[in-house]
């Protein structure tokens, strides 16, 4: 397969804004934590394990379902994720109980995966020479929609129900996944006749035999966890 000859900005900018919208789905339930403690009358602790099932949801994402990005049309299946997405927030929105929300909350961590699949697509779909400032701008939009997540849900639950941010947030995806279904390039690779179980298990020896991915997991982890450690009274 001959390489792209270029990437238009318009692209590049529709998937910016996808991995902010999308990854900041992760992020709303920090700020309006008491707001649910208060409504589904639980203690602190128990509203921070609702929290922490938004983040192992989508541990279980990136490690379970990302590795999909190798094997099927990554066209269709970011809009894929983004429409179960959709529903995983519709289902907080109408959660009438704890234990329902718990249940949607872990299930917006695990479809909240697509922006691990747009950047290696971006990738895939820039030119060498402007590989660098293609991932750099994705990357930008991916960071921005974590920093600025926690903010729009706190300002909005000081004005709404906190439930209409996860309503607010079903509409915004579901306009932006209109977008990326006319706007978003199709993967010319098609998909790949790859076994999931043997792609799967390669991720071990991935690990091991690439010095690059040795290095990179800890300083994400560690960049990762320096603002939330911070932000700890």
């Amino acid at each position: 397969m001959s390489e792209p000859v270029s990437i238009s900005r318009r692209t590049v900018l529709l998937m910016a804004v996808t991995t902010g919208v999308i990854v900041a789905n992760l992020n709303f339930i920090q700020p309006i934590e008491g707001l649910i403690a208060t409504d589904f009358q639980l203690s602190k602790a128990a509203v921070g394990v609702l929290a922490m099932l938004t983040q192992l949801g989508y541990a279980f994402g990136l490690l379970l379902i990302v590795p999909l990005g190798d094997i099927f049309d990554r066209y269709h299946l970011i809009q894929f994720m983004m429409g179960l997405s959709i529903i995983s927030l519709l289902v907080a929105f109408l959660a009438p109980n704890a234990a329902v929300f718990a249940v949607a909350t872990t299930l917006i961590g695990i479809t909240s995966v697509a922006p691990q699949i747009i950047i290696p697509y971006a990738g895939f779909l820039a030119p060498s020479l402007q590989r660098g400032k293609v991932l750099g701008t994705v990357l930008s939009g991916l960071l921005t929609g974590i920093l600025l997540s926690r903010s729009f849900s706190g300002l909005l639950g000081s004005l709404v129900p906190w439930q209409a941010i996860y309503l607010i947030a079903a509409v915004l995806d579901l306009l932006l996944l209109a977008v990326v279904h006319w706007q978003m390039p199709r993967d010319a690779r098609g998909h790949q006749q790859l076994n999931y179980i043997k792609v799967i298990r390669s991720l071990p020896h991935l690990l091991t035999s690439q010095q690059p991915l040795q290095a990179r997991p800890s300083t994400a982890f560690a960049c990762s966890a320096s603002p939330m450690c911070c932000g700890q009274p």
